[in-house]
C-alpha cells in the first residue's frame, strides 16, 4: 500500500525508546523525513543515529509551554509543517508512587504524583497537539496521533495507585475526540492508540512485582505483550491516505486484555 508519507515531516515524541522509537523507524522506513523528539539528549541522538539519516533528534521539555512553541517553529521554519505528529511521550507515575512492598495505594499517592502525571501524559498533550495544529490547519491538512492506554478503559489488576495514569489517559481520549470533530474542517484528522501490555521498558518495569507478568498473561486471550512493532505500523496506518476517513476513533492494541 502506497502510504503517501514519502517526503512527509513526522514528528514523534517520546522518542528515545519504546514505542517512540519504533513508530519513528517505521515512519522512516515509508521515506517520510522524521524529527525525534525527547527530553532525553544523549538517548535520543543515539536513536536517531540509529535509525538513519532522515532522523534528526530533537531535546525538548513537552511541559514547558514556551519551548514547545519556539523549538516547533524553528523546526518548521527549517523543515516545513509537520504533517503528522505521533505523541508518545508520557510516564506511567511519578517518582514518589514505588514503594519497599510495590505500588502505592491511591489513598497513600501525593498530590505532586498526582499533578507530574497530569502534566506530562494530558496537558503536554494539549500543548504539542495545539501547536503542531496550527501550522496543519494553514496547510490544511495534517494526521495527529495521541496516545493513550488501555488503562484509559479498565482499571489494571494487580496494579494499585493506578489513578493519576488512569485519569490522564482518559483525559487524553477525550481530548483527542473534541479536537478531531473541531479540526476536522481543515484536513485534518485526530485519532488514539491505546496500547495494552508492551514489550517495552515501561512495560517490563511493572513485571517487578511478584507474579505480574504471569497475571498480565492470564488477563490476556493472546497469552503474550504487544510487541512495539505493531504498534509502530498502526501509526502509520492512522497517519497514511488508506485511513483518511478515520477520525476521533480509539484503536486498542492489547491483544483482548479488554474483552473480559
Amino acid at each position: 500500500m502506497n502510504t503517501g508519507l514519502s517526503g512527509r515531516v513526522v514528528l514523534v515524541t517520546g522518542g528515545a525508546g519504546g514505542l517512540g522509537a519504533a513508530a519513528a523507524s517505521a515512519f522512516h522506513d515509508e521515506g517520510a523525513r522524521v524529527v525525534l523528539v525527547d527530553r532525553d539528549r544523549e538517548r535520543v541522538t543515539q536513536v536517531a543515529r540509529d535509525i538513519g539519516a532522515n532522523c534528526r533528534p530533537c531535546e525538548l521539555d513537552l511541559c514547558v509551554e514556551a519551548d514547545v512553541e519556539q523549538t516547533l517553529g524553528a523546526l518548521q521554519d527549517e523543515l516545513g509543517h509537520v504533517a503528522v505528529l505521533v505523541h508518545c511521550a508520557g510516564i506511567a507515575r511519578g517518582p514518589d508512587q514505588m514503594g519497599p512492598n510495590g505500588w502505592l495505594s491511591m489513598q497513600d499517592v501525593s498530590i505532586s504524583d498526582w499533578q507530574t502525571v497530569l502534566t506530562t501524559n494530558l496537558t503536554a498533550t494539549f500543548l504539542i497537539n495545539r501547536t503542531v495544529a496550527r501550522s496543519m490547519i494553514a496547510a490544511g491538512w495534517g494526521r495527529i496521533i495521541n496516545v493513550a492506554s488501555m488503562s484509559a478503559l479498565v482499571a489494571n489488576r494487580g496494579l494499585s495507585g493506578l489513578g493519576p495514569y488512569a485519569a490522564s489517559k482518559g483525559g487524553v481520549i477525550s481530548l483527542s475526540r473534541v479536537l478531531a470533530a473541531e479540526w476536522a474542517q481543515h484536513g485534518i484528522t485526530v485519532n488514539c492508540i491505546s496500547p495494552g501490555y508492551m514489550a517495552t521498558s515501561m512495560g517490563t518495569r511493572s513485571q517487578s512485582i511478584p507474579g505480574f507478568r504471569e497475571l498480565q498473561i492470564d488477563m490476556n486471550p493472546q497469552r503474550r505483550l504487544g510487541e512495539p512493532n505493531e504498534f509502530a505500523n498502526a501509526a502509520v496506518y492512522l497517519a497514511s491516505d488508506g485511513a483518511a476517513h478515520v477520525n476521533g476513533h480509539n484503536l486498542v492494541i492489547d491483544g483482548g486484555y479488554t474483552v473480559w
